[in-house]
């Protein structure tokens, strides 16, 4: 694991964005959050990586990215929204009023 959570999330953001495939995504992805269990990282912690991920893959401009890394990048914003939303369930469902 890299020396801190920054430094970790800048070399999957890299790695997701030159993926040859979005399976290859899938792939970095799933070593990145098992590494983080692994390393007993709170949830909160991990959800405040996962933002961190969608931000900066937000702070690209599409017109920078290729085909495939766009195809790369929706793919990672599907990965965090399946991986926040195992962590907090209840949070990321609006309640009924």
């Amino acid at each position: 694991m890299a020396k801190n959570l920054d430094d970790y999330r800048c070399k999957l953001v890299s790695k997701i964005l030159q993926a040859p495939t979005t399976d290859h995504v899938t792939r970095y992805f799933n070593a990145a959050i098992r590494s983080l269990k692994e390393h007993k990282v709170n949830g909160y912690v991990t959800k405040r990586f996962l933002d961190k991920i969608e931000l900066e893959l937000d702070s690209i401009q599409p017109d920078q990215l290729n085909t495939q890394q766009l195809y790369n990048r929706e793919k990672a914003y599907q990965l965090t929204a399946v991986c926040k939303y195992q962590l907090f369930p209840a949070a990321t469902i609006p309640a009924i009023a």
